[in-house]
């Protein structure tokens, strides 16, 4: 993996630095999160992808940077990178995470890749100064883009791969008996160890691995039996040499995902390496109820900031948060507890709830309310889309910014605004 040497950001990165809160101090044994909600409308000097998204979220530990990309509504990736460079400004690539062709089915990946330790003190001190970047075939200077934030709690970079959605089969691969005995009499890899999660439905397999102790993973198919005839090819081609989980959808035909999904127990998930290509590790697929980690970005489809004029400090009369009223996807509602003194929730239509505390607040340009880090708080059902989220970010907000100027008392005001709000956990 190649990794370019790190060049302090410009004045224009500096800038943007102070407007945002000042990051924690770090020590070389900390470990540090930082997140990044990626969008086309964000890149600078060429179109991105208008409809494209992606999540990205990494985990600093020493000269240490682990990944974890999802991706939704672009090409397939031909790279992931970190660049140096401010909201609004063009900057030179600074760390690579993977480059070159993914299979075609591929919506997420993670690894690790080591970096320079003045690039490492870079990130860390000011995220903001830095933007996640993905280019595909269509877009190669970039199909979405987004500013890296410090997050303010571990996250589970395997929900980050995963997505949104629940699985409904997995498998362990490893020492169990039948993976050990099958790994002996294909050639594979009795050290390596790995995790399925899939969910068949209709006439397509989301499908979600994430393994270590293996070499390069060449492939993932569901065989019937131990070592039986493929089933279904979830992926097939060479992934970048760091990478320790896939995520995807692949299609198959309506009866395959049906007789998977009604017989789990007869079926094995598969990963095949550069160097047993018949298979490094299996495990049997099981059907019994589990949970997973799970990350979810949802945009605002309906909002409104709302304001109510109140009495200042100063004497006057302005414009001050009342509350907020959202819809966002996946059915989502956004409100205040309390009018006037919060905190914000979320509640999903499955019961699934939680409350918001702002830990940092960073400008997004005029006319815009600011971007946000929050920490989450349960207030629902213990199982459900939101049940396991610890951290939320408000990202590429537009509009919603109170009116200026002085206001009747009791006067009240509605603006409309955007953003992505992203939940991990």
């Amino acid at each position: 993996m190649s990794i370019r040497k790190f060049a302090a950001p410009g004045g224009a990165v500096l800038a943007a630095a102070l407007l945002a809160a000042p990051a924690p101090a770090y020590a070389s044994g900390d470990e540090v999160y930082l997140a990044a909600g990626l969008r086309g409308a964000n890149e600078v000097g060429a179109a991105g992808d208008a409809d494209g998204q992606s999540t990205v979220v990494l985990r600093i530990s020493g000269d240490e940077v682990t990944y974890a990309a999802r991706w939704h509504r672009i090409g397939t990736p031909v790279a992931a990178r970190v660049h140096a460079g401010a909201r609004g400004a063009e900057g030179e690539a600074r760390l690579e995470f993977f480059a070159g062709p993914l299979p075609g089915t591929v919506l997420g990946m993670t690894g690790t890749v080591r970096a320079d330790p003045e690039l490492i003190k870079a990130l860390v001190t000011d995220p903001g100064g830095f933007y996640a970047n993905l280019p595909d075939a269509a877009h190669p200077r970039g199909a979405v883009r987004g500013q890296f934030h410090r997050l303010n709690r571990p996250i589970d970079l395997n929900g980050v791969l995963h997505g949104s959605d629940q699985a409904t089969l997995s498998a362990r691969a490893g020492n169990a008996p039948v993976a050990a005995e099958a790994a002996a009499e294909s050639g594979g890899d009795r050290d390596g160890q790995a995790t399925w999660w899939l969910h068949p439905a209709g006439s397509s397999i989301a499908y979600t691995a994430h393994w270590s102790g293996l070499a390069p993973v060449t492939g993932g198919q569901v065989r019937e039996g131990a070592i039986g005839p493929v089933t279904a090819d979830l992926f097939a081609g060479a992934l970048p040499e760091n990478a320790t989980g896939v995520a995807g959808v692949t299609p198959v035909p309506a009866k395959v995902a049906e007789r998977i999904a009604g017989s789990p127990g007869r079926y094995h998930a598969t990963l095949r390496t550069a160097e047993s290509d018949r298979g490094a590790v299996r495990g049997r697929l099981g059907g019994e109820p589990f949970t997973h980690p799970r990350a979810l970005t949802a945009e605002v489809s309906r909002g409104e900031q709302i304001y109510t004029c109140a009495q200042q400090p100063s004497g006057g009369h302005a414009f001050a948060q009342l509350g907020v009223s959202a819809k966002l996807r996946r059915g989502i509602d956004h409100s205040f507890v309390t009018p006037g003194s919060g905190p914000p929730q979320w509640i999903a239509p499955d019961g699934s709830a939680v409350r918001g505390t702002v830990v940092t607040r960073v400008p997004n340009g005029a006319g815009n309310i600011p971007e946000l880090v929050l920490d989450a708080a349960q207030a629902g059902a213990d199982t459900g889309l939101l049940a396991h989220a610890t951290q939320i970010l408000r990202l590429s907000t537009t509009g919603g910014v109170a009116p200026a100027g002085s206001c009747e008392p009791g006067a009240e005001a509605r603006v409309a605004y955007g953003a992505d709000y992203v939940f991990l956990g």
